[in-house]
């Protein structure tokens, strides 16, 4: 069995690879809030009042972006790897076994990403927290702590976190059928669990309560409760994505009729037929802009007029949005195989490479468009539902959600059409039977 885990490791190591990079990251960006409340505990007093109300926000921030990215990253290297294990399981592999072999493989992932990440961080915090807290003179001398223990606690964190998150993929690569995984390397309709009903009512419970008790409060009360708004949404949305995500796709993008544009038609019928790959790509781009958006557009309405300072914003987003953004353009490259095999296609049907990178090109505007129309509406409500509680005209946010849009998309874009020019450096003939 060991010998099964490590050698498809090496085996895939493009896709196993970028599961460890995501993790690593989630482990910089835990080491950071694990260092917040170790200092918080050590220096107690006024200094860890003030800590102790800062980490709250990031945890939250931190938490449902690491939940979102690790989660859709997880699912997606088992999807990816469907082939794999109906072979498994032709040559005699219960699905008992396979279960195990892949828990084993995102638990060896995880752990050696938040290990790494956990270490890497450590020379990052000092600098790291005299920049944050260089406007606030209770915090602008203290030295961050980081122990053994905290450490620990990261790695064992982010192993959780892809271990639990990858639980349904598991399962389902132990039953799906050996003939049907064959044909179907990416199952576009996986439905929705009875966990991801029961989390999505819970986040609907919290965010319905978060709204009611806008209404007469204070500007600093209305401005805790509507920081939530835009992460408590994206979280909500990241669980509801398998039942809305190909439709939305399919009825936006029809927009462009398949007469108008051949490579649009192409982009459009890829994305939507990859749900489950798409939505690990648009997911955590709309906790990326949803957190943007919502955090200026809540500090704009309930503020006097005092801007956000840049160690804040560094604070509370950076971790977030790192690890966010990050985790998107990391899935397209661990898809790199399907999308040879899918060039060599369209290379062998006649296609050109001008066709190939502008489907490529369309491809990475749908993701970017589809999470800023998800992504978009919250940050909206925050603002109106602030000013609306508040009696106070309305700030919208929408200069910080632009600017996180644009990287996403400039992101976006390289990390796709690189992948398609890569993609159409393989040999078409070799690539075709192989699959690969």
């Amino acid at each position: 069995m060991l010998r099964l885990v490590f050698g498809d490791l090496l085996d895939n190591l493009r896709i196993w690879l970028g599961a460890m990079l995501i993790a690593a990251v989630a482990g910089v960006v835990g080491a950071v809030v694990a260092s917040d409340i170790q200092t918080a505990v050590t220096v107690g007093g006024n200094a860890g009042l003030a800590l102790y109300g800062i980490s709250g926000t990031v945890i939250l921030f931190t938490a449902i972006s690491t939940v979102v990215v690790l989660g859709a990253v997880t699912n997606l290297a088992v999807a990816l790897h469907q082939r794999s294990y109906a072979l498994w399981q032709l040559v005699g592999l219960g699905p008992g076994q396979v279960r195990a072999v892949v828990q084993a493989q995102i638990a060896v992932m995880a752990l050696l990403g938040g290990a790494i990440g956990s270490v890497v961080a450590i020379p990052t915090l000092q600098p790291l927290f005299a920049f944050c807290f260089a406007d606030v003179p209770e915090l602008r001398d203290v030295t961050p702590q980081y122990g053994p223990a905290a450490a620990a606690a990261v790695v064992a964190y982010v192993l959780l976190t892809a271990v639990t998150g990858s639980m349904r993929g598991a399962r389902r690569a132990g039953r799906t059928p050996a003939i049907q995984a064959l044909r179907e390397p990416d199952l576009p309709n996986r439905g929705m669990s009875p966990a991801r009903w029961i989390c999505a009512g819970a986040l609907l419970l919290i965010l319905s309560s978060v709204v009611f008790s806008l209404p007469g409060s204070v500007p600093d009360k209305a401005g805790t409760a509507l920081i939530l708004i835009g992460p408590l949404t994206a979280a909500l949305l990241a669980a509801l994505s398998p039942v809305f995500i190909a439709p939305l796709l399919r009825t936006w993008t029809a927009v462009v009729p398949p007469s108008a544009s051949s490579w649009w038609h192409l982009a459009r019928q890829a994305t939507a037929h990859r749900a489950g790959q798409s939505a690990a790509v648009i997911n955590p781009l709309v906790v990326a802009m949803a957190l943007a958006g919502g955090l200026y557009a809540s500090h704009g309405t309930t503020s006097t007029g005092e801007a956000l300072s840049t160690g804040g914003v560094v604070l509370l987003l950076g971790g977030p949005l790192l690890l966010s953004l990050i985790g998107a353009t990391v899935t397209l490259f661990m898809a790199g195989r399907q999308r040879n095999h899918e060039v060599a296609l369209l290379i062998a049907s006649g296609a050109t490479t001008a066709t190939v990178l502008s489907s490529a090109a369309a491809e990475a505007l749908i993701y970017v468009a589809t999470a800023t129309m998800l992504a978009l509406p919250p940050v909206l409500a925050t603002g109106l539902l602030g000013a609306w509680a508040l009696d106070v005209p309305p700030s919208l946010g929408l200069g910080a959600f632009a600017a996180v849009m644009v990287t996403a998309l400039t992101l976006i874009v390289s990390a796709v059409v690189l992948s398609a020019l890569l993609a159409l450096r393989k040999n078409v003939v070799r690539t075709l039977p192989a699959g690969t």
